[in-house]
């Protein structure tokens, strides 16, 4: 049978090992301490739970710290702690839990609602946590859920060319300036760290979104794992603009306005020319290049690592659109975000058939 309430119990001996008296005094500024400052991620529901158990096991309380106290004496000390916190009814709950690294890669990509401009090592010590990175990214990561349930995580460096923290939330019903309100009524980080990047506006999404696949999370930092030396370029929103294709009388056209055609376009996968990569946001602009270079330039490119509703490769001829494929390693969509496209490009008024549609993941 395991012993989980032993790490509890251990911490407290250690705390009082020196203590003159394992007496009321001392039970008491113990409660206190575990109702106030509670060990790790624990609640003080936890360290109840814990406590009232090893009281009701016969095994011996302490085998590791070997306080200068008789057994008896150790249990009489700690039946006082229990009856000090069931004196302290309600107890306070904590403004913020650690959310598992295990789901590190849900926010990586978000967008940053705040800038700290603090690096990692001076935020570990005004949140109480540790920033630690996951296996395979070379970014410190720091996930926590606020009492009001936003998921938060802090990301540094947040941006490649300054030395700040990226502040980003998963709950999209939540008010980002509630968000960072709660965080800094409950933490004591400085109000002029932080600088709020709020957009003006949110984009209008219409499709549902998969996500980069993790193993290629990162591989836009210089000296990352994944691509031998060399970085994917991840384009902003004005280098992103000249990629962009629309739709004019059931005809393709590049960004110039020249009718979109990929006769000298290849990609790592028809090395001998005639199709491009794409990738579709959620609200269904389409974005293309005939250069596909490893570990240069890839789907992810542009969007930055974002979540995609549909991507693949496309095959055109003077605006009149061929083929589309769903070949694309770094996301992997499955066929419903193929159809997305499909059902976006015949809103728009271009013909497509699916005998025109090359699938290479499994049905759904």
């Amino acid at each position: 049978m395991t012993e989980a309430w032993r790490a509890v119990v251990t911490a407290v001996l250690y705390r009082v090992q020196f203590a003159a008296t394992l007496g009321d005094v001392e039970a008491r500024r113990t409660a206190e301490w575990l109702v106030h400052k509670p060990l790790w991620d624990l609640t003080v529901e936890d360290q109840y739970r814990d406590l009232t158990a090893a009281l009701g096991t016969r095994a011996a309380l302490d085998t590791v710290v070997h306080a200068p106290f008789p057994e008896a004496e150790k249990r009489e000390f700690f039946t006082k702690v229990v009856a000090e916190l069931d004196a302290m009814r309600p107890w306070p709950e904590r403004p913020y839990r650690e959310i598992p690294l295990e789901r590190w890669a849900e926010f990586v990509h978000l967008t940053p609602i705040a800038r700290i401009d603090m690096d990692w090592t001076n935020l570990q010590p005004l949140l109480g946590k540790m920033f630690r990175q996951p296996p395979g990214y070379n970014r410190e990561l720091l996930l926590l859920r606020l009492k009001s349930g936003a998921e938060v995580a802090f990301i540094w460096p947040g941006w490649p060319d300054r030395n700040a923290t990226a502040l980003v939330t998963r709950d999209n019903t939540a008010d980002p300036s509630a968000v960072i309100r709660e965080l800094l009524s409950s933490t004591p980080l400085d109000p002029a760290k932080l600088t709020v990047l709020l957009p003006d506006a949110p984009a209008a999404t219409l499709y549902e979104t998969t996500p980069l696949r993790p193993e290629f999370i990162g591989e836009e930092l210089p000296g990352n794992t994944r691509w031998n030396g060399t970085h994917v370029r991840y384009l902003n929103p004005s280098e992103r603009a000249p990629y962009k294709l629309t739709i004019t009388n059931g005809l393709l056209y590049d960004s110039r306005g020249t009718l979109f055609d990929t006769s000298t376009a290849r990609t790592l996968w028809t090395p001998r020319g005639g199709r491009a990569i794409f990738v579709m946001d959620s609200s269904g602009d389409i974005y293309s290049s005939p250069h596909h270079i490893l570990g240069q330039f890839h789907h992810s490119s542009f969007l930055s690592g974002a979540p995609v509703a549909a991507a693949g490769e496309l095959s055109a001829k003077s605006g009149r659109l061929h083929l589309i494929s769903d070949h694309s390693t770094h996301y992997r969509p499955p066929r419903r975000f193929t159809r997305q496209l499909l059902d976006s490009l015949r809103r728009e008024g271009l013909q497509i058939h699916d005998h025109q549609v090359e699938y290479h993941m499994p049905p759904d």
